[in-house]
């Protein structure tokens, strides 16, 4: 079944995959229970063979390397699997829970809203808050802007200011909407 250099051919590699296809999707069929999902594996298997260019001595270490490979892929796949499942729960969990469910629209509103406020502040004021959204530092801020430290520090105060003074409202909102 193997040719005289113990290379696999693609003749070769034909009759290894008419001889153990079935068998080895089956055996793929005790650990996973599509049988898409274990023909797509095995497939991948005969694939490696084809590519990793091993040598084999005898048929029966051909057999141990088939087996061998169906069941390692195997368990990635249940170990994959497993992963998105539990992606899968939490992320029900999230759509379930009406709680999470208000406070990612609060969050997302306040959010909108601070951005809008942004854009009202003074294009300076505005520029040096949303470097500091960012995370930019206040030195960072002042050499990129090429003003004082202090500047950058009063300029920021002040659009604190404003920024709380339009979201007094929103105070009222958030209380009620907690409740």
């Amino acid at each position: 079944m193997i040719s005289q250099e113990n290379l696999i051919n693609k003749n070769t590699l034909k009759q290894i995959f008419d001889t153990y296809y079935e068998a080895l999707v089956q055996y793929a069929n005790k650990f996973l229970f599509l049988q898409d999902e274990c023909e797509d594996l095995v497939q991948d298997v005969f694939v490696g063979l084809w590519e990793s260019e091993k040598i084999f001595l005898d048929e029966t270490s051909l057999k141990v390397y088939l087996y061998k490979a169906v069941r390692n892929k195997s368990y990635n796949v249940l170990k994959h699997n497993k992963v998105k499942n539990k992606y899968a729960e939490g992320a029900i969990q999230n759509l379930e829970d009406d709680n999470l469910f208000l406070k990612q629209i609060l969050e997302e509103e306040i959010v909108r809203q601070l951005y809008q406020a942004i854009e009202i502040l003074p294009s300076r004021k505005k520029e040096i808050i949303k470097m500091s959204l960012k995370g930019i530092k206040n030195s960072e801020i002042a050499e990129n802007l090429g003003i004082k430290l202090q500047t950058v520090k009063t300029l920021k105060s002040q659009s604190y200011k404003i920024l709380k003074e339009q979201f007094k409202e929103l105070d009222t909102i958030i209380y009620f909407l907690i409740i």
